[in-house]
């Protein structure tokens, strides 16, 4: 009877994982104008992770996959715009993220006092002011993208003022009421294979939004006790400035799709936990490709 039991209860276990559902990416059917104004996608983004605050959507149609984020967490916001934010692919069901791209691009230089957001003088219109006009600044700077596990004829960092030659472009900017949105395109051609199959419409891809500490450790790497501040690369964001024409994301939805709650991964930091600028932010998924 025991043996029975058992047997039964190992049939069950394999049966549940061979049918693992898996959401499928949405279907990008309309063009995206990579400038960090996100007209063309939903209102509320797709996905929203209770963790971290981000709202997010990952699309692809049979040549591209695109991605495109909201964070109106300030400190999340500065981090961003200091250390960059990767976004990672892993195509073999591993995690281990082969394949990403950091934009904008950090450096060492020392994080100014002013870009600090200060939650007892949010509404400060002084201080508002002079944040957006570091903004401002940051975002007419960042002008490079640095690339990780693609083809190798790509190099490791490309310019996001077209053309690049690559295809591959991402942007930030802030709309009318804070938010800051980053949009992104890579052709699968650059990382995977020039065009969808039917046959990949089950294929499952994993992907990871990570944004990284301002700060380094001691030894030089990133890490939440380090004491040198973290800065921005003097290369920066596309579609620079503040346009006030970008549509709010916020797909506030209580978790991903369906009510599923999307967790950051590794000790991924709360939204409220975010409230500094140590530490590493992750937020993961997996989804299948869709085809069209």
């Amino acid at each position: 009877m025991k043996n029975i039991i058992s047997a039964f209860f190992v049939i069950c276990l394999f049966g549940s994982c061979a049918n693992k559902v898996y959401y499928s990416s949405s279907w990008q059917s309309k063009k995206i104008t990579v400038d960090g104004n996100i007209p063309e996608w939903s209102n509320p983004l797709r996905f929203y992770d209770q963790e971290t605050g981000i709202s997010y959507c990952i699309s692809n149609d049979n040549y591209n996959l695109y991605f495109c984020c909201s964070i109106t967490n300030e400190f999340l916001q500065t981090k961003i715009l200091h250390a960059g934010l990767e976004f990672k692919i892993d195509t073999l069901g591993k995690k281990s993220f082969p394949v990403g791209i950091r934009f904008p691009i950090g450096n060492n230089n020392e994080m100014a006092p002013e870009s600090k957001p200060n939650p007892q003088s949010k509404d400060d219109p002084n201080e508002r002011r002079d944040r957006s006009t570091l903004q401002l600044k940051l975002l007419a700077e960042a002008r490079e993208i640095e690339l990780t596990g693609f083809k190798s004829n790509l190099g490791k960092i490309i310019s996001v003022i077209p053309p690049n030659n690559t295809g591959i472009s991402a942007a930030i900017n802030f709309d009318t009421r804070g938010s800051m949105n980053y949009e992104a395109v890579i052709p699968f051609s650059t990382f995977y294979k020039n065009e969808l199959m039917p046959s990949d419409s089950n294929t499952v891809f994993n992907y990871q939004i990570k944004i990284n500490s301002i700060y380094k450790s001691n030894n030089g790497g990133s890490g939440s006790n380090g004491k040198n501040g973290g800065g921005m690369n003097r290369g920066g964001m596309h579609g620079g400035g503040m346009r006030g024409g970008g549509m709010r994301g916020g797909g506030m939805r209580g978790g991903g799709m369906n009510g599923e709650r999307m967790q950051g991964e590794n000790g991924g930091y709360g939204y409220n936990r975010n409230s500094n600028m140590s530490g590493t932010t992750k937020t993961t998924i997996a989804l299948k490709l869709s085809y069209r």
